[in-house]
């Protein structure tokens, strides 16, 4: 009976470190990135159909975004916010409001002094831009909001 038990002890043991190395061989991939999945992902900038995204660029210190108008008319800009999902949101100063924008022009928005809401440098962040708008040819001039999002890499430079 011993034997038996000194046996299955040693296969147990065995088995025991080889789960104990797979463990620590799992954390150290871990902790270096390998499992990172976002890094691999595209940057993008995603508006509605009214507003086309031509491009943008995540800077440490600003935000710039560059929009064309489909919206078939001229319209006047109320205002225009940008904030995250980062336990402190991310803060800037936006573009003075309220501005005129023609119909299929682009309109350069650049978010300046921008700080917090981990918005480091050299990682991956997801914005959120809501917009308030109005047809300047329209009598009643009701408000229209529009939301897009952007999700990139910030640059070190």
């Amino acid at each position: 009976m011993r034997r038996k038990s000194q046996a299955a002890l040693e296969f147990l043991t065995t088995y025991a470190w080889a789960f104990i190395i797979i463990a620590i061989t799992i954390t150290a991939l871990y902790y270096f990135g390998i499992f990172d999945f976002s890094r691999y992902l595209p940057q993008k900038c995603t508006f509605p159909s009214q507003f086309r995204c031509l491009d943008f660029s995540l800077r440490p210190d600003e935000v710039r975004i560059k929009l064309v108008n489909n919206l078939g008319e001229d319209i006047q800009v109320t205002s225009i916010d940008i904030t995250n999902d980062a336990s402190t949101p991310i803060s800037c100063t936006a573009p003075s409001t309220p501005f005129s924008w023609t119909h299929a022009t682009d309109q350069n928005l650049i978010f300046a002094s921008c700080s917090g809401g981990a918005y480091i440098p050299d990682t991956r962040v997801e914005l959120k831009i809501s917009m308030s708008y109005y047809a300047i040819n329209t009598p009643s001039k009701p408000i229209h909001l529009v939301n897009g999002k952007i999700n990139g890499k910030v640059l070190s430079s």
